[in-house]
């Protein structure tokens, strides 16, 4: 763990490192005194670690246990990701940009919210918000050239993806409304 960074920065960086890679799996006690010895540290910087790793949501402490790699739930709310997917038709239907974009939120947020990362949940509220004119913008375009349909397509397969936990469907439909923000985006400034 060299460097000039601080041993709890570093700590951090290698457990950080040790969950994503998978190397530390889910449901894994994270014992101080065993971490300490093996990034050759004292255990002050492990606890920091571990703390600000609770934060970002992927370590939590369980009563009797300790700290634990944070176990993710596999459950989707189904029955919401549909509510929400009909909302956004009715949205769509009504020419309303605003119920769209509230409907394709909470669809969102339905599934951001089980990775428990409070965190994160906060940061992508603070772009939502930022970003919520620019939306508009796109949105209102979609609506005046009629291709509202695209809207609809690209929640329902992120819907089909989430509800089947097919994490590539999901992620595709992600990266497609992604690229059409982007391309809408472009034609705007161009």
């Amino acid at each position: 763990m060299g460097g000039q960074a601080r041993v709890s920065d570093r700590a951090f960086d290698a457990l950080y490192t040790a969950i994503i890679h998978g190397d530390l799996e889910a449901g894994s006690r994270l014992q101080v005194r065993d971490l300490a010895e093996s990034l050759g540290t004292s255990m002050m910087p492990v606890r920091e670690a571990l703390n600000r790793l609770e934060e970002f949501g992927l370590v939590e402490t369980l009563p009797y246990r300790g700290a634990v790699v944070k176990t993710f739930s596999q459950g989707v709310c189904v029955k919401e990701l549909e509510e929400k997917l009909q909302q956004i038709q009715q949205a769509l239907d009504a020419q309303d940009p605003a119920g769209f974009l509230d409907a394709e939120e909470a669809m969102l947020t339905c599934v951001f919210e089980r990775a428990g990362n409070q965190t994160l949940m906060s940061f992508i509220r603070t772009l939502w918000a930022r970003s919520r004119y620019y939306k508009m913008v796109g949105v209102k375009d979609l609506f005046e050239t009629g291709n509202v349909a695209l809207l609809y397509d690209e929640a329902a397969q992120f819907v089909a993806g989430a509800t089947t936990q097919d994490e590539n469907m999901a992620l595709d439909a992600l990266i497609t409304a992604l690229k059409h923000a982007e391309d809408g985006i472009r034609a705007e400034l161009g």
